[in-house]
């Protein structure tokens, strides 16, 4: 059983966020997954994205895999490393990566960089985007890809051929920093801590979490990544907050993907994704927090209908009882450290208690099960000896301030 209220010395100013829910937990069925049967039928017009949180392993293949499933057309897959310190290498890392699953010349590098933003408006380089199958952005730096396809807010002719051929049909996927820029507005920095304190900024210099022009391919929500592994719930929650037209929040974890096929989301890989749904959220006027926001831990294997926001909870895992009692308590001084979000929760979901709450310096911070609470995972164990494919949820998010 955990503690029910713990002394953290992280410093929180979020307002109050209250999670409402319908009776959407533990919805089974819906859709099927990318490379189902009935699959091709959801795609729609445009081309799946396939957005993950970063560090993909070399043997994550169902996830390399969830990409060379979206091609569209006889051309390769194209390997953008704009965002990378080391775009030559990060290139041919891919590549050969995509090669070694689909064969040689499955994918194509195409170095498009910030030493030379002006190629993004050279219609050869339209003329070679047009020709691809599928782009995968490697990780490094969002800014640098938004600056090269979209200086000032401004559409390149690279940007616009893109955005052709997926809607066309083309997969668009990326890790890390080419998963951020998936979305619009995308998380561009900041930190959890800076952002419960000082909310969102729209400029470089600051605090808060800082929020710039994406891609918006990824529609509705905003996304961001190594979520549970840098501890980044925090600056999410404040962002989709701070942001009344967007209603839906993705946080998708290392070595994990996001795969959005038509009006579908689903999970897939070795660690989790968390779904803010702020359908009904109430923003408080500081931009910092507000109420209305439900939470879940999303595995492989589960997803959300994007239309609705409904969870998609995969039926073939056990429930969470059925397991061990977890082998490591949760970090003691910091709910943002590494993996401190996902151990809390693990814990959470085999405890009796009803609600936990963290008292960090003037602020408390609760975790309430909502109606419907489910928690299951898959038999095998994944990462942190926590069970492979941790579904959780709903909870109820509260921050208040200690009367």
């Amino acid at each position: 059983m955990i503690q029910a209220i713990r002394c953290r010395s992280a410093i929180v100013t979020l307002a109050t966020a209250v999670l409402l829910l319908g009776a959407c937990a533990g919805e089974e069925g819906g859709a099927p997954a990318p490379g189902e049967e009935g699959a091709e039928a959801i795609r729609g017009d445009k081309g799946d994205l396939v957005i993950v949180g970063g560090a993909l392993a070399d043997d994550n293949t169902p996830v390399y895999r969830a990409v060379l499933d979206g091609r569209s057309g006889q051309g390769p897959l194209c390997v953008l490393p704009t965002a990378s310190g080391s775009p030559e290498s990060s290139m041919e890392s891919y590549v050969s990566a995509f090669d070694a699953l689909g064969g040689p010349g499955t994918a194509r590098g195409i170095l498009v960089t910030v030493d030379d933003p002006g190629r993004a408006s050279d219609p050869s380089l339209a003329q070679e985007l047009e020709a691809c199958s599928g782009f995968f952005f490697t990780g490094g730096s969002q800014s640098r890809i938004a600056d090269v396809f979209l200086p000032q807010g401004q559409e390149t002719p690279a940007f616009q051929a893109l955005r052709d051929r997926y809607e066309e049909g083309a997969v668009v996927s990326g890790s890390s920093a080419g998963a951020a820029i998936l979305s619009d507005p995308m998380i561009a920095g900041g930190s959890s801590e800076a952002s419960l304190q000082e909310g969102i900024r729209r400029e470089d210099e600051g605090e808060g979490v800082w929020l710039r022009q994406g891609f918006g391919f990824m529609d509705p929500g905003i996304v961001d990544q190594h979520f549970l592994a840098r501890g980044r719930w925090g600056r999410l929650l404040v962002a989709l907050l701070g942001s009344p037209e967007e209603d839906l929040g993705f946080g998708i974890d290392e070595n994990t993907a996001l795969v959005v096929r038509g009006d579908t989301a689903r999970v897939v890989g070795a660690s989790g994704v968390v779904y803010l749904d702020a359908r009904e959220a109430r923003p408080e006027d500081d931009g910092h927090g507000g109420e209305g926001v439900v939470l879940y831990l999303l595995g492989d294997g589960d997803g959300v209908e994007l239309a609705g926001g409904q969870v998609i909870r995969d039926p073939g895992k056990s429930e969470l009882g059925s397991f061990p009692a977890p082998s490591r308590e949760p970090d003691e001084e910091d709910l943002f450290a590494s993996w401190s979000l996902l151990e809390t929760l693990h814990a959470f979901g085999v405890a009796p208690d009803s609600m936990i709450s963290f008292r960090q310096e003037e602020h408390v911070l609760e975790f309430r099960k909502g109606p419907g609470f489910q928690a299951s995972a898959r038999e095998e164990m994944g990462i942190r000896d926590i069970p492979r494919g941790l579904f959780l949820g709903p909870l109820l998010v509260r921050v208040r301030e200690e009367s």
